[in-house]
């Protein structure tokens, strides 16, 4: 019997600002962390649009994702079929498809609804299809980084941050810690990365301080590890096997049944693998929850969505194993490189996407920023703090003065700088599209401005806008609040 979908108030606030945006763009992108429920997401779109007697499809671009997703329709009982060569559920009659990216090249699709996972990596075929904007579309990434993603994408919903799914238990916390990490001082560039002759040469040689930083923080637990090519991962399995730790690989030079094996097995609670080493394979989709260290010894230069896809797999909840962190052991330099930028996005998410067109030059502003605390003594990366939030190890004054707050700062803690006055006016842009919506005053979003900021709109008559989910949970938790009000008599 399938199960019932139980979406929870974050994911129907993203439903209902879809309801609010569709009528004004016909492309919209959603931004959602990690472990937010995006497949859950989408099952529920889709089974909305069956039952309104439409057609839709899911387009993944892996083969081992379309596998992944019929899994999870086939559990809430959502019908559908498999646009996939020599797939055994291919159902063209069926309203719900489930479509392999390579699959959608050479297919017309009729369909009045798209959905599309993984939305930040689009080849031309698909780029082709939003272009024209024939039917609606959703897309849903983690990351929605990729230069020119405005030009197919009209409008972009904040779903969620990753700190704010850490702080309501739907993420776990995670530690860095960071001690050797190959010199990639003058090392090849293609294609604005480092090549993978150059960082699989300058990571070969520290891979027994992988090994050693695993038996230490590692402690045996389950893990994932990220390598610079495929000779680097099957050295990393060498050592590892050596040291008593089986770890399989999972590269384009296994095959489908060992890669669906060895997947099958690492799921199991109790399995006797205790990590898969990857190269890019696992970065997006990968969910197996009970992984409680990432191994990170593959430097990137430039790839922040990848480091971001990356430090994804190994956050998920895992309640039923007593999960209660992460760790992430960094032997390629990425978290101090990347730790300015994950920790704005990990805080604030996105609200804009990048259009494709050359951008004004400016003077560079003056740099305020200041690298993460790296503990001399244990390697822990932290906030600024006058010891290591690890160890206990005192640091020197010198120190102190060099370190500042990064992106492992308590959530719950982070204290918000008061709105600012672009802030205040798209929150009353949204207000008014709502009171459009559901048939309400003007006078009602400028009552609800002033519960929200304690003063009245700056300009009363700024162009209505959709509400985000933000805007939208706050709305709701006012309704409920003059509910229990009206309720006691107050």
């Amino acid at each position: 019997m399938a199960e019932e979908l139980r979406l929870y108030p974050l994911q129907t606030a993203v439903i209902d600002a879809l309801h609010h945006a569709f009528p004004l763009y016909r492309n919209i992108l959603i931004q959602a962390p990690c472990g937010f429920g995006k497949t859950e997401l989408a099952t529920a779109i889709l089974a909305t649009v069956k039952k309104n007697y439409k057609r839709g499809a899911f387009i993944m671009d892996r083969i081992a994702l379309v596998k992944q997703a019929s899994e999870r329709f086939d559990k809430y009982g959502l019908d559908h079929g498999i646009l996939q060569a020599q797939n055994e559920r291919l159902d063209r009659a069926n309203p719900i498809q489930i479509v392999s990216l390579q699959t959608l090249k050479d297919d017309p699709l009729d369909v009045q609804l798209l959905v599309v996972d993984e939305c930040h990596v689009l080849p031309n075929s698909l780029k082709k299809r939003l272009e024209k904007r024939k039917c609606f579309t959703i897309g849903l990434t983690a990351t929605p980084f990729t230069k020119g993603l405005g030009k197919y994408f009209d409008h972009v919903i904040n779903a969620a941050t990753t700190n704010q799914l850490i702080a309501d238990d739907k993420l776990v916390p995670y530690r860095v810690f960071a001690a050797s990490e190959p010199d990639m001082t003058g090392a090849k560039v293609v294609a604005g990365e480092w090549s993978e002759q150059e960082t699989e040469s300058r990571a070969l040689p520290i891979i027994g301080d992988v090994i050693e930083g695993y038996k230490e923080h590692g402690q045996g637990k389950k893990f994932i590890a990220f390598a610079s090519s495929v000779v680097h991962a099957e050295e990393l399995q060498r050592q590892f096997m050596a040291a008593g730790v089986v770890a399989n690989l999972y590269t384009y030079q296994q095959s489908d049944e060992e890669r669906d094996a060895s997947v099958a097995e690492f799921r199991k609670p109790d399995s006797y693998i205790r990590g898969l080493i990857s190269i890019e394979s696992l970065t997006r989709g990968f969910d197996v929850p009970d992984i409680e260290v990432l191994i990170l010894a593959r430097p990137l230069r430039k790839a922040l969505a990848v480091h971001i896809q990356m430090l994804g797999r190994v956050l998920r909840c895992s309640k039923s194993t007593g999960k209660t962190e992460a760790i992430v052991l960094d032997h390629s330099g990425n978290c101090m490189r990347f730790w300015t930028e994950v920790q704005d996005f990990f805080e604030n998410g996105i609200d804009e996407l990048d259009g494709g067109k050359p951008k004004e030059s400016k003077a560079p502003a003056a740099k305020t920023e200041k690298k993460p605390a790296r503990c001399p003594t244990c390697f822990h990366v932290h906030d600024a703090a006058p010891a290591c939030l690890a160890c206990g190890a005192v640091y020197k004054k010198s120190a102190i003065i060099e370190q500042v707050s990064g992106v492992l700062k308590e959530v719950k803690g982070t204290k918000k700088s008061p709105p600012t006055p672009e802030v205040k006016r798209d929150f009353y842009a949204q207000l008014r599209q709502y009171a459009t919506d559901k048939q309400k005053t003007d006078k009602w979003a400028l009552a609800k401005f002033r519960e929200k900021f304690n003063e009245w709109p700056a300009n009363g008559n700024v162009p209505p806008a959709p509400p985000s989910p933000e805007v939208l949970r706050w709305i709701q938790s006012r309704n409920m609040a003059y509910a229990k009000a009206k309720a006691k008599g107050v």
